[in-house]
């Protein structure tokens, strides 16, 4: 139902040793940070794990490579592999908000929501307009039936970044949940307005309009859903008209 508000990588890494050429520091870089997932996962936990064999290296640099193979591990599913690199990560710089933000989301996904909210307060109180922390945390109290910290954490992140989308998306979801529909129907339109093409978006407003008994903005919304997605399992079986 709630969508993960992932955060992005750690930011390019500067030159950290005059040992090693600056194009295989690049290069590595570029791997190991992975933006846009360009490469798969063994190929960006190798370009970290060798970032992490330069010598010289800072303990804030080693730290965000640490953080940047956690994400590797995460997208990968290896949750085990991805907390224990922000374990170290935090270990390095206990100021790193965004190693605290993507541990957290690395223990909700492997089910432990408690464990999961004190990283994110962790990163709030290191950096209190964090607003993907926010949104994670958010995340974390509708998995532990909250929803009334929930829905006041996905306001918060929206008030922090306008403009975020997959929290507009979340809050309406549990608006739908407490039949507040009407909110509800407003957050998923905010939400398609920042992304047209969000297809769990148009999905979820078609479930809001299916409960309001509107079945024919329902199965447009479903139909819109599928179009994006074709060969999403999720939005299969709706909006079947022609």
């Amino acid at each position: 139902m709630l969508a993960v508000l992932a955060c992005a990588s750690a930011p390019a890494l500067a030159q950290a040793t005059t040992r090693a050429p600056l194009q295989t520091f690049e290069e590595l870089n570029v791997r190991c940070i992975n933006l846009g997932r360009v490469y798969d996962q063994g190929t960006q936990v190798l370009a970290c794990t060798r970032q992490l064999a330069l010598p010289e290296l800072t303990p804030q640099t080693r730290a965000q490579v640490y953080n940047n193979r956690g994400n590797a591990f995460r997208s990968d599913r290896e949750y085990g592999s991805a907390i224990a690199d922000y374990d170290e990560a935090i270990r390095l710089d206990p100021t790193y908000a965004n190693a605290f933000n993507n541990r957290g989301i690395a223990n909700r996904a492997a089910g432990l929501a408690d464990r999961a909210v004190e990283d994110f307060n962790a990163a709030l109180r290191i950096n209190p307009e964090f607003a993907s922390a926010y949104g994670n945390r958010g995340s974390a109290y509708a998995d532990l039936g909250d929803l009334h910290d929930a829905i006041a954490d996905y306001t918060r992140a929206v008030q922090i970044d306008p403009e975020y989308a997959n929290a507009f998306n979340n809050r309406g979801n549990l608006y739908r949940q407490r039949r507040e529909y009407d909110l509800a129907i407003a957050d998923f339109n905010e939400a398609i307005r920042i992304n047209p093409t969000y297809a769990n978006a148009f999905n979820n407003r078609g479930r809001t309009y299916q409960a309001m008994g509107d079945m024919r903005r329902a199965l447009d919304d479903y139909e819109r859903a599928r179009q994006i997605e074709p060969e999403n399992p999720a939005y299969q079986g709706f909006g079947m008209r022609r």
